[in-house]
């Protein structure tokens, strides 16, 4: 039964013979006769698969009266009829693309033959039809069949790179690579006229193009979406490859393309409603994506890819997190250059504060429209839209794990931090921590799975690559007079800071005290959002550093006797070596992780331990005495080994990609991670369900999104103070309004 529409020609009306299962090849002409040639060419090389499918070729000349292509194909055709069968049909009166290729549908059903539509304005490459054929019998559902070309839509394999279809010195090689990397056949919505395999059964069930479509356009969707209201199916032979130069077919055609194209389209969204709706949700789906992702593998014509360091969550401050990603980025231009093109995904405040114009390293927005092959997040991630951006913007992504500090902080965790790391690095290809210490964290707090590489890479153990200037200032000499404690830290408890600058304080009130990331205001709070005590007693200076300059940083360094790091936790400790650089000796926990830089830096004598902060108090009774050591013997402890560690792991994710689990992680990405099981519902129910979900992800987005932009709003001094003040100011008119609504009750 074919419907209520038919579309055949008389010859349809044939009675059908059994015969051979062979394959009937169409290929219509209208001018262009420079195409005959490369086409032909191509099929005379495929001979020997045209024999293998029984395929006959049947050429179209729908140009009546005009000679040069009547020459053309004259010329070609005796030894086209010697490698294959084939044969010419001459058209006595043009019928357009529809009309010319109904009359070979109707031939293929009369003789119960797979047919295949081929445009004149393509190439072909061995081995094409063979696949197709092949993927055709992989599904009983399948019904239309492309081969994969550098120009077909959504048949087009992404590489953004290749040369022109007439340039004799195209290269398959990049097409063949990508395909290589994908499952044999991908489903699709539709198919794509240039090179399409029909099977004989559908035709013959659900006819051929509707004439209505005219010279051409949309008709194979129309043909495509009518069998697929009865479950039939296209796919895309990805092992096969069929060039097509695009619109030649049509170039001297007396409608143009957008013409046609409004009108057609038109029909087709009338008649099939959810259309455009299914090639929308394709191209957005996580096997399309990922495709175009893995695009980003092909190399470019100088041998490079893509790879972006994603500094995204710096701010337009100096942080232990941006010192990281400065140094790791620097290294990487000797070593990485050669192979990849780099890129910085951060801010233009954070750019320009951070002066990565200097390294040459071009700038991308975050959320902008790039791909890359490979990023590097530097610094854990923080949410979801993070997350989300790293997997769609990149075949292979890596995080650098500084530690697991946030998670482990009462006052920084939640149960959602967990979820998102975890899924995070469990989806992620690799990552590296910047200590042996803060790797073992990682592992026993999340389940990893075996393909996700993970190694320490830790910070330059070099103390030339913390000099700013080049030059190390000379050893202090101890004025007993004047002797100042510097206190490394910041405003978050586990730092420790103002803790341990009262005490210092308060046990030594001749000595000068500075805490370096903690400012002490007059007349007014300073920034203390998590209750903590002020910094006391008169020989305290309290400074904020957050936008000091390297330079001005070592000039601190430089002014003190002693330097006080009293963190509990930490994934590395620069502030040993910035100690270490000013020739200051430095007093640290003894915490796990600098013990392992203490061995990293052979045992300097000038790092000290303590476990308490009166054991602190009691060692520095003694003032320590800078000790001269020699250079460390070890040959490569620097920066550049540590990116060298760093890419020796991108290289091993590189060779390990895989399609399926780019896939598998973007779908993943996508579905609220916090679904639980729902009572069987209706599907208007459902619907109503989806709607409501979808505006509560919206507000949740904008909820965290906002809390975020406070918070950091809050770190800045100025913008807290004023906050507190304005805040302080509206509790009376609050207590008032509240006042008054109990009053109206009660009188209710």
């Amino acid at each position: 039964m074919r419907g209520e529409t038919e579309y055949w020609p008389d010859v349809m009306q044939e009675t059908a013979k059994p015969i051979e299962p062979k394959l009937l090849i169409a290929v219509p002409f209208y001018k262009n006769e420079q195409l005959v040639g490369p086409l032909l060419d191509s099929l005379i090389l495929c001979a020997a698969d045209l024999a293998a499918v029984g395929a006959e070729v049947v050429l179209f000349d729908d140009s009546p009266g005009y000679a040069p292509l009547q020459t053309a194909l004259e010329a070609i055709l005796p030894r086209a009829k010697a490698a294959f069968n084939c044969r010419l049909v001459r058209n006595e009166r043009n019928l357009g693309f529809v009309q010319t290729m109904n009359t070979a549908i109707a031939e293929a059903v009369s003789r119960r033959l797979d047919v295949l539509l081929l445009n004149s304005d393509t190439i072909v490459h061995p081995g094409a039809f063979p696949e197709m054929l092949r993927v055709a019998d992989l599904d009983p559902m399948i019904a239309f069949v492309n081969p994969r070309s550098d120009n077909a839509t959504l048949a087009t394999l992404s590489i953004e790179r290749g040369t022109a279809v007439e340039d004799a010195r195209f290269d398959a090689a990049p097409y063949e690579a990508l395909a290589a990397r994908l499952p044999e056949f991908s489903y699709v919505p539709t198919a794509v006229g240039f090179c399409m395999l029909i099977r004989w059964h559908i035709i013959a069930e659900f006819g051929g193009f509707d004439p209505v479509f005219g010279a051409g356009y949309n008709e194979e969707n129309d043909l495509v979406m009518r069998a697929g209201r009865c479950g039939y199916r296209a796919v895309l032979a990805n092992r096969a490859f069929v060039r097509h130069e695009g619109e030649k077919s049509f170039a001297v055609a007396e409608q143009s393309k957008t013409a046609l194209e409004n009108v057609n389209s038109a029909i087709l969204q009338k008649r099939y409603p959810e259309y455009a709706g299914l090639i929308a949700a394709y191209f957005a789906s996580p096997e399309a994506v990922a495709e175009h992702l893995l695009g980003k593998m092909i190399p470019d014509d100088a041998g490079r890819l893509d790879v972006a360091f994603d500094f995204s969550s710096f701010a337009d401050r100096h942080t232990g997190t941006s010192k990281a990603g400065r140094q790791l980025m620097q290294s990487a231009i000797d070593d990485w250059r050669q192979r990849f093109n780099i890129f910085v995904l951060c801010s233009k405040d954070a750019y320009a504060f951070h002066r990565y114009s200097e390294l040459g390293i071009p700038r991308r927005e975050p959320d902008g429209p790039e791909k890359f092959a490979v990023i590097f997040r530097v610094g854990q991630v923080f949410d979801w839209h993070a997350i989300r951006r790293l997997m769609m913007k990149s075949a292979v992504f890596g995080i650098y794990m500084l530690d697991t500090i946030s998670l482990d902080c009462t006052q920084l965790t939640s149960a959602e931090l967990y979820d998102i790391w975890q899924f995070s690095l469990a989806r992620s290809d690799f990552f590296v921590t910047p200590s042996s210490y803060s790797l073992d964290q990682v592992r026993r707090r999340f389940a990893l799975p075996e393909r996700v590489m993970h190694a320490p890479a830790l910070h330059s153990l070099d103390l030339d690559d913390y000099t700013p200037t080049g030059t190390r200032p000379a050893a202090k000499q101890v004025d007993p007079r004047r002797f100042v404690m510097l206190v490394i830290g910041n405003h978050f408890p586990h730092k420790f800071l103002v803790q341990t600058a009262n005490a210092l304080a308060a046990a030594f009130s001749e000595r000068s005290i500075v805490a370096l990331g903690q400012a002490k205001l007059d007349n007014s709070e300073p920034f203390n959002p998590y209750g903590l005590p002020q910094l006391t007693g008169g020989n305290v200076t309290g400074v904020d550093v957050g936008h000091f300059t390297d330079e001005e940083l070592v000039a601190f360094y430089g002014d003190a006797d002693v330097v006080v790091f009293p963190s509990h936790y930490e994934g590395f400790g620069f502030p040993i070596m910035d100690a270490l650089v000013a020739r200051r000796p430095i007093f640290v926990r003894r915490l796990p992780v600098f013990e392992e830089l203490y061995d990293g830096l052979e045992r300097n004598p000038n790092i000290y331990f303590y476990e308490t902060t009166d054991d602190l108090v009691a060692q520095l009774q003694e003032m320590p005495v800078w000790q001269e050591v020699p250079i460390p013997s070890q040959p490569d402890i620097g920066a550049a080994r540590s990116a060298r560690e760093i890419l020796a792991l991108v290289d091993a994710a590189l060779l390990n990609v895989e399609y399926q689990v780019i896939v598998d992680r973007l779908r993943a990405v996508r579905v609220d991670v916090k679904l639980i099981a729902r009572p069987a519902q209706t599907a208007e129910a459902a619907v109503e369900t989806a709607q409501r979900e979808l505006l509560d992800q919206v507000a949740s987005f904008a909820a965290v999104r906002f809390e975020w932009f406070v918070r950091q709003a809050l770190q800045i001094r100025f913008v807290y103070v004023v906050s507190r003040t304005i805040f302080r100011m509206l509790r009376p008119v609050v207590r008032g309004l509240r006042a008054m609504r109990n009053a109206m009750r009660r009188g209710a």
